[in-house]
């Protein structure tokens, strides 16, 4: 049997208990730092498809693309957000402006007009005031979240045993904004 001399057993307690130490830092990292969501990694997949079959890009002049990720509490969620969508870099030729807004910046003058608004996180009984928003400066509002498009934003998903894009018709008319007949043919319409 091969003995130790006591400093070398003293180090392995002290480094097992920087292990033990180090181990609990991380089970508290929060939420917001680890994986996004199966929801919202679906919705960035989704999000330049719907974006692309807004009919008044097609009318529109401006060489950029300004989208919003808005959150309401969890600003590093929709910064991750941001980086993720930033990878689709341009959408119908227009380079993508992707920035985080929280909920109640939305509605200053400070921000500039977008032409979509990304939900980053579940906004429960704010989603009306968003929704009333977006009606009222005809912009295309989208949600990864389950039952939002029932509650009145312009687009979403279902997943079944596949993933379709699901749209408000309702929402969509609300907002002034036509989509193209062939992403309309493939999408769940929720009246």
């Amino acid at each position: 049997m091969i003995s130790f001399p006591g400093d070398i057993r003293k180090f392995s307690r002290r480094a097992a208990m920087a292990l033990v130490l180090l181990s609990i830092h991380l089970l508290n990292i929060p939420a917001q730092a680890q994986e996004l969501g199966p929801r919202l990694q679906i919705g960035i997949g989704i999000l330049p498809a719907v974006i692309a079959a807004n009919k008044r890009l097609a009318d529109e002049t401006e060489q950029s693309l300004p989208i919003y990720v808005v959150y309401k509490n969890n600003r590093h969620l929709a910064e991750r957000l941001v980086s993720s969508i930033e990878k689709i870099e341009r959408i119908r030729n227009r380079q993508l402006v992707i920035e985080p807004a929280a909920l109640t910046d939305l509605t200053s003058d400070e921000l500039e007009p977008a032409s979509t608004i990304f939900i980053a996180e579940e906004l429960d009984g704010d989603l009306d005031e968003l929704i009333e928003f977006v009606e009222r400066q005809k912009v295309l509002l989208f949600s990864p979240f389950k039952g939002d498009v029932e509650r009145g934003v312009a687009a979403g998903f279902r997943v079944t045993d596949k993933v379709l894009p699901m749209v408000n018709m309702t929402a969509l008319k609300q907002s002034n904004i036509q989509l193209k007949a062939f992403f309309l043919r493939v999408a769940v319409k929720h009246e």
